[in-house]
């Protein structure tokens, strides 16, 4: 008697701990299946946008590299940017917009966009923006500039493109 009794007290343990185990392993598998489509919808929702730089897989890898060498590069491209601040428009002299950009690495840096030359873009804080131009280190910190054609073709011609359209790209 007391052989069946400890026979069937391990019984009901094991029962215990495989159906507890079960249970875990469902609750698991049901996470993982709420995270994976959690993720797909965030994917869908982030390509249906449109504010994406002009490639998923664009970075300001280059312009990182500028930033902490902290010199001039005559031409230099990036995307995944997002603004941070408008800034008021300069104008004296040709009219320009101006903006800050957070880097990938956290720093920031100063777009200026000559409005004379090209049409004014309609940028806003948290735009995703991709730029190319002039890259610069002032006493104020890193800034890009020539973000448009240049009409002496001294150098590649410059760009924004933001909201799925370019600016100033011929």
């Amino acid at each position: 008697m007391k052989f069946v009794a400890n026979y069937a007290l391990a019984f009901l343990a094991f029962t215990v701990v495989f159906s507890s185990f079960n249970s875990a392993e469902a609750k698991r598998r049901n996470r993982k299946e709420q995270i994976e489509n959690s993720d797909q919808s965030s994917k869908e929702d982030s390509s249906s946008q449109g504010t994406q730089a002009v490639d998923n897989n664009a970075n300001d890898s280059d312009i990182v590299r500028a930033v902490n060498e902290q010199r001039r590069v005559n031409f230099v491209e990036g995307g995944g940017m997002v603004v941070t601040k408008v800034l008021p428009d300069d104008n004296n002299g040709l009219k320009h917009q101006k903006w800050v950009v957070r880097l990938s690495n956290g720093k920031t840096m100063q777009a200026v966009y000559n409005s004379d030359m090209c049409p004014r873009v309609p940028v806003k804080v948290g735009d995703v923006v991709a730029m190319g131009g002039m890259f610069l280190w002032t006493n104020t910190g890193a800034l890009l500039h020539w973000l448009h054609h240049d009409p002496r073709g001294n150098r590649p011609d410059g760009y924004v493109y933001v909201n799925g359209k370019y600016y100033c790209k011929d």
